[in-house]
């Protein structure tokens, strides 16, 4: 259940984040709001750490980043996801924007899950497309 909760509280967050990283990016530019939401998503993150006592950097082995470079690359890929959602928001609806990201978001998920994982089932297929068709027909019954 408290998975359950968790993920709803992300999908909420990652929507008002979106907006509000938007409206930002209207007033001070695509690249200048991008900037801003990592720089204070640091101090919020080290701040969190060090409230909670989460900051043991004796047990770290920084050497991995540098035997594995590879593990940053989620930090840029982050970097590049905000930035097109800070071009993006301002010009489409928050509700097909959702819409839109969330067929991506499935889409990826079941590549992901042959390509890396080697998972493939055709009833997650059906079940992804299925997904799709309805989010299509809900956005057609707006228009």
């Amino acid at each position: 259940m408290i998975a359950i909760l968790c993920a709803t509280c992300a999908g909420v967050t990652i929507v008002l984040s979106r907006s509000v990283n938007g409206y930002l990016s209207q007033k001070i530019g695509a690249y200048q709001s991008t900037f801003f939401n990592y720089f204070t998503g640091f101090l919020m993150s080290s701040i969190f750490l060090i409230l909670f006592g989460f900051v043991n950097l004796k047990g770290f082995q920084f050497d991995i980043l540098m035997r594995q470079p590879t593990l940053l690359i989620g930090g840029m890929i982050g970097v590049f996801n905000i930035l097109i959602l800070n071009i993006t928001v301002p010009k489409i609806s928050p509700v097909q924007l959702t819409l839109i990201t969330f067929v991506a978001q499935l889409l990826s998920g079941v590549v992901i899950d042959y390509c890396i994982y080697d998972i493939f089932s055709i009833q997650k297929l059906i079940g992804c497309l299925i997904v799709i068709v309805g989010l299509i027909a809900y956005q057609l019954s707006d228009e």
